[in-house]
């Protein structure tokens, strides 16, 4: 297995293992000077070495040694794209930064390999498990020139979910502040807690349904805030968690089942109700500085078990 990349332009005279240990964070210094030593890195088809520069544009090939990772979903559409940025939508069960297990199929790294913007870099994230619409600025220029201020041009989002049970009618808006809690046994969950950060979603109630002696509801919910699993947490809190949620579920067995490195089975999905969660960012409202009005752009590409779930209320949103 070979990862390639290619030196921007602010990395200009650097050393290319100054380089390497900033951008590609998953190997310390000394395991990138182990590399470089057992001629593992070339520079434009040239070995490289520790004492080897690294100028704008060369091509950085890696050669990985034992390499395997997990399969993820690697099919994704472009909703919208110009000359700065793209809106795409992102496939349920793909990271968008590396994680322990996944560094090649990231879906930052499936969008630059497929669109040749080998800088593409996403302006926020979802979880692996939710699918939806990303927005990506096509070159780091672009990125850093947005980043800091991404209110100004994504202006709302909106995710649709699905849950078990019947939730309240009309529109519901929780402000419940959420933070980690370190007694938690699952450290990454969210949780209420009064000294946590101010966090709102506004939900809205689009439909119910009966299917196979369950009953389900279908929500929008809104951002107002964007903090760390917030719809997931929220709707936890509320007693309504997402179908499929391994982390917010079932009080987190079958993510602490994944973790361990066990699987799921047959069984566990049936009782989870779905392979993946049921969360997906379906619209987005976006405002370049360049346009004269703000767009809004619409993504329906759900996992199969959730767009069986949605067509089952008949609704079209």
């Amino acid at each position: 297995m070979y990862f390639e990349s290619i030196v921007r332009p602010e990395q200009e005279g650097r050393c290319l293992l100054d380089v390497l240990c900033k951008r590609f964070t998953y190997h310390s210094r000394e395991e990138w000077i182990d590399r470089l030593g057992r001629g593992l890195v070339s520079i434009n088809g040239e070995v490289a070495d520790t004492d080897t520069v690294a100028h704008k544009n060369d091509k950085v090939l890696y050669h990985v040694e034992n390499y395997t990772e997990p399969d993820v979903p690697t099919d994704f559409s472009i909703v919208f794209e110009d000359e700065e940025f793209l809106v795409v939508a992102k496939p349920a069960g793909t990271p968008v930064h590396h994680t322990g297990r996944i560094f090649y199929n990231t879906f930052a790294a499936i969008v630059r390999r497929a669109t040749d913007c080998e800088t593409a870099t996403p302006m926020h994230r979802l979880d692996r498990d939710t699918g939806g619409l990303m927005l990506f600025a096509k070159y780091a220029e672009t990125a850093a020139r947005f980043q800091k201020n991404l209110d100004r041009i994504l202006l709302r989002k909106f995710y649709l979910a699905v849950v078990e049970g019947v939730f309240p009618e009309g529109e519901t808006r929780c402000d419940l502040p959420l933070r980690e809690d370190p007694d938690d046994r699952l450290r990454l969950r969210m949780h209420h807690l009064e000294d946590g950060k101010e966090c709102h979603t506004v939900f809205r109630k689009l439909g119910s349904l009966e299917r196979d002696g369950h009953t389900y509801s279908l929500l929008e919910a809104e951002l107002i805030t964007g903090r760390k699993h917030q719809i997931r947490a929220h709707l936890a809190e509320l007693g309504f968690p997402i179908v499929g949620d391994r982390l917010y579920s079932h009080d987190g067995i079958y993510y602490e089942k994944m973790a361990r490195g066990g699987g799921l089975d047959e069984n566990d999905y049936r009782v989870l109700g779905a392979r993946y969660q049921m969360l997906y960012a379906y619209r987005a409202e976006i405002a370049l500085p360049y346009w004269k009005e703000p767009r809004t752009f619409r993504s329906m590409d759900f996992p199969e078990e959730m767009k069986s779930l949605v067509d089952g209320f008949g609704l079209h949103v």
